[in-house]
């Protein structure tokens, strides 16, 4: 294990603090050790969500490449993003 010299934000020590306090974690590297898993799920996120985009560019890409096109005007557009709301149940 690695002791490691960090500077903190006053309310990012009382936040870790108070975490310790109320028994929810023993240590407070414990608190930093949970926050960081959570940052690495996230990190994992990003990078699979990535990689999912770049898989649809290249797809379009490649229907751009075949001919495959239509268009769209603004207000198209705005119409379909309206309906996908609507059926997403989102206002």
């Amino acid at each position: 294990m690695t002791t490691l010299p960090i500077t903190l934000r006053d309310e990012d020590e009382r936040f870790i603090q108070n975490a310790v306090r109320s028994g929810s974690y023993l240590t407070h590297s414990e608190v930093v050790a949970s926050a960081l898993d959570l940052l690495k799920a996230r990190e994992e996120f990003r990078r699979i969500r990535r990689e999912q985009l770049r898989t649809e560019i290249q797809k379009g890409v490649e229907q751009l490449d075949r001919g495959e096109t239509a268009e769209f005007t603004a207000e198209d557009i705005k119409r379909l993003g309206r309906e996908r709301l609507a059926a997403a149940g989102q206002p």
